[in-house]
């Protein structure tokens, strides 16, 4: 027959009965799983620790290639030792122009090709042969100024004494015309003496202008130069 009420068991004792202690473990029973506190941080640790190593991990990759391009432009070139001789092209840089060294363009062991500056001069003593160089050029242009000026001035002394020879020349022909009209009328006794005195003054004196006024030209052809 089911019923509903729990089971009961009779324990009955023997007055003559002997406990024996038993030799046997007792059994364990499973305890339920509990979760420590400090196994929390472990896991932290953990995740920290598995984001870390990647990055190492790559900061080590990328030091090793630096170091190995480092190595293959560089660093394969160098050698060290305590007695030795190294045998090497040399290239001698020496500059067109003189001066003291402003500044350095360039570091050492830097590789440089054909065309890079490496270095700048001082350029203040050329600016102050720059600026001489002006003061003198302005100077010679005034002076050639000046001698334009003179030079046009000679030409138009040179033109007025050539018009000025032209007419001395005309006065001295008529000059003589009329000397020598003089001489005629004085030969067929229709002049004087003093007319034939007052011709060949007049005369001499159309003479001596002509002659001033080749003077003036040779002067101012000289002033022309």
């Amino acid at each position: 027959m089911s019923s509903n009420a729990p089971a009961t068991a009779e324990v009955r004792t023997f007055p003559n009965a002997k406990v024996q202690p038993s030799t046997e473990a007792p059994e364990a029973f499973p305890q339920p799983a509990t979760v420590t506190p400090a196994e929390a941080p472990a896991k932290k640790k953990r995740s920290v620790r598995s984001l870390l190593l990647p990055i190492i991990g790559l900061g080590l990759l990328g030091a090793a290639g630096w170091y190995g391009y480092d190595y293959w432009t560089d660093g394969r070139f160098m050698i060290s030792t305590d007695d030795a001789y190294v045998q090497a092209d040399m290239s001698f840089v020496s500059p067109k122009i003189s001066g003291y060294v402003d500044k350095v363009l360039v570091s050492e062991n830097q590789q440089v090709k054909a065309g890079d500056p490496l270095l700048t001069i001082d350029d203040g003593d050329y600016k102050i042969a720059v600026a001489q160089a002006e003061a003198q050029i302005a100077t010679l242009a005034k002076t050639l100024d000046r001698i334009d000026a003179q030079t046009k001035a000679a030409q138009a002394s040179l033109q007025q004494a050539q018009a000025q020879k032209v007419a001395d020349q005309a006065a001295a022909d008529n000059a003589a015309r009329a000397q020598d009209r003089a001489a005629q009328l004085l030969r067929t006794h229709v002049g004087t003496q003093a007319q034939l005195d007052d011709a060949q003054t007049a005369l001499d004196q159309a003479k001596a202008a002509l002659v001033g006024a080749d003077a003036q030209i040779a002067a101012a052809q000289a002033n022309i130069g």
